[in-house]
């Protein structure tokens, strides 16, 4: 018993201190905190690691570890290829950085699916009651006093200030308000769900972000796809339909303004992704050269070359954009094939959460979670941040809880 709690304290710990460590290092101002989720990868990926070694991980899993292999094998090749890298120092920590997500997922998979039962969940599912509530009321506020939780810029959507609560970006808010109500709808039913429900759907829209509105666009529909077959609803092609014009419908403003407005940052940094992918074909300009935080860190000569330097959010002294788009980052890096193969891996992931089995309700909001998390892949950088990878965690202790290694495709 006592190993059992040890163990899943720690996923507890680690789940808490992801979104901890970014509120704390926003309001704190100080940047060394948000190392935190890079010193979790590390210890994440040496289990992870291990288990690979030791033959423990199913089939499924043990072919992301080789994809996540050959991925950073073929990116060191781009950086051979490139010669563009600052220092490999930065190279291979650019490469580590890339496994950040998938070791949560297999981490929190592995974790719970051992022990399979709710403790995880109990621990932590008060503590999201009180901050879907806290949110709310201060959601509330902010929409008439600046209290130093929302953004009331010039442009903003609605006549409503983006509220971000204490962890200083909209987006990755949404998100843990996603987390927040998903351990709730495992916990509870009825009229108290509900409750928590439009509390969420309240933090969410004063969001303003078509990135989060389509978590619970992608909710609704999905709860009315899965309702009829419970236990057994799977996303077939048909949903896959009406959930794209439910995702077009949620991200016009999005989709317009960023990815198609050419003078846009991350519609930029798309753009020359694939310059830079054409350029340094068949590989790409190697780890830390494009689109990552230590191309941003060390200003990436190709930055230099694209005639950045001094543009608005992409420039030496002004470049918060730099490392906004995790998709530009990928295909710069590592070209078409290194795009397909971190795919892959990405997509090993969304077969197995379609395929748990669980309540209709506790589907669609995994689902639609993980949707969001490749919505943002394509069109910001929250994926590959440290929200990101507290989803995939939450996400693999889910398919952990609800593990059937018939369902899963594993031996």
């Amino acid at each position: 018993m006592k190993i059992r709690k040890n163990k899943q304290t720690l996923l507890i710990i680690a789940i808490i201190l992801l979104p901890l460590s970014l509120a704390l290092e926003l309001n704190l101002s100080n940047p060394m905190i948000g190392y935190c989720d890079e010193v979790l990868t590390l210890f994440m990926a040496m289990y992870i690691i291990m288990l690979f070694l030791k033959g423990k991980l199913y089939r499924c899993d043990s072919n992301i570890v080789v994809l996540l292999i050959v991925f950073t094998v073929y990116g060191l090749l781009s950086n051979i290829y490139s010669g563009m890298a600052y220092n490999w120092n930065s190279a291979f920590l650019d490469a580590f950085l890339q496994w950040k997500i998938f070791v949560g997922f297999l981490v929190g998979k592995y974790i719970s699916m051992k022990y399979s039962d709710d403790y995880v969940v109990n621990s932590i599912v008060k503590l999201c009651k009180v901050l879907l509530v806290i949110g709310a009321i201060c959601g509330i506020i902010s929409l008439f006093v600046d209290i130093g939780m929302a953004s009331y810029s010039a442009n903003q959507r609605f006549g409503i200030p983006a509220y971000y609560f204490v962890f200083g970006n909209s987006g990755r808010y949404g998100i843990i308000v996603a987390c927040e109500l998903l351990f709730i709808l495992r916990k509870y039913e009825g009229k108290r769900v509900i409750v928590y429900e439009m509390l969420a759907l309240f933090n969410m829209l004063l969001t303003t972000k078509g990135a989060v509105y389509i978590i619970f666009v992608f909710y609704i529909v999905l709860k009315f796809i899965f309702k009829k077959k419970n236990e057994n609803a799977k996303i077939d092609f048909k949903s896959m339909i009406v959930l794209g014009l439910a995702g077009i419908s949620a991200l016009t403003y999005q989709i317009s303004s960023y990815l198609l407005d050419n003078t846009a940052p991350r519609a930029l940094l798309i753009k020359y992704g694939f310059v830079t992918a054409k350029k340094y074909f068949p590989f790409g300009s190697g780890f830390a050269t494009y689109g990552s935080s230590e191309a941003a860190k060390h200003y990436a000569r190709l930055y230099e070359q694209y005639g950045w330097s001094n543009k608005w959010t992409l420039g030496k002294s002004n470049g918060e954009a730099l490392n906004d788009n995790y998709f530009a980052t990928i295909i710069g890096e590592t070209g078409y094939f290194g795009l397909i193969i971190f795919l892959s891996a990405f997509f090993s992931i969304f077969k197995q959460i379609n395929a748990i089995r669980c309540n209709y309700k506790v589907k669609a909001m995994c689902m639609s979670i993980f949707i969001d998390l490749f919505v943002c892949f394509i069109a910001t950088g929250i994926t590959k941040s440290s929200i990101g990878m507290m989803a995939f965690l939450i996400l693999g202790m889910f398919c952990g809880l609800f593990n059937k290694e018939k369902d899963i495709g594993v031996s």
